[in-house]
């Protein structure tokens, strides 16, 4: 299997990183604002992005450990190499704020799919360290979209 990994270091504490992964008013801030989220496990998250298309992408909140990791399962988008897919977040303290490692795992293959997703996935995960360190990210449509 194949995952995309990114690792960072964001300059604020795990809790109020947590706090942006997790509180749907702050996933808007940095990847979308039309969603429909609960910070719950079990709960099916459906995050919408009507610039692409109708864009529609379905994730079960499989694992939340305060401040420290967040997983979710794949549950259903239009792209069928993300069935069973996994995006799990992994929070540390470090003496300047947090190492944030993300990973997006479980793809069958490298494939256009797959670096479409990893170029996505770093455009916004430097959205949410601008969000967390600025107070302005980049939600909506990567330029790889435009």
């Amino acid at each position: 299997m194949v995952a995309v990994v990114k690792e960072l270091t964001i300059a604020t504490a795990p809790a109020r990183v947590w706090s942006a992964l997790t509180q749907p008013d702050e996933i808007g801030h940095w990847w979308t604002n039309d969603l429909n989220a609960t910070p719950e496990v079990g709960f099916l998250a459906e995050f919408r992005f009507g610039e692409w298309g109708d864009f529609v992408l379905r994730f079960e909140v499989a694992e939340l450990d305060q401040d420290k990791k967040v997983h979710w399962i794949h549950r259903y988008s239009p792209e069928a190499q993300w069935v069973e897919t996994s995006v799990i977040w992994q929070l540390e303290p470090v003496h300047n704020g947090t190492t944030l490692v993300f990973r997006h795992e479980g793809f069958v293959k490298k494939d256009e799919v797959y670096e479409q997703t990893r170029g996505n996935w770093n455009y916004f995960l430097a959205s949410l360290k601008s969000y967390l360190e600025t107070g302005k990210g980049t939600p909506g449509t990567p330029p790889s979209f435009n």
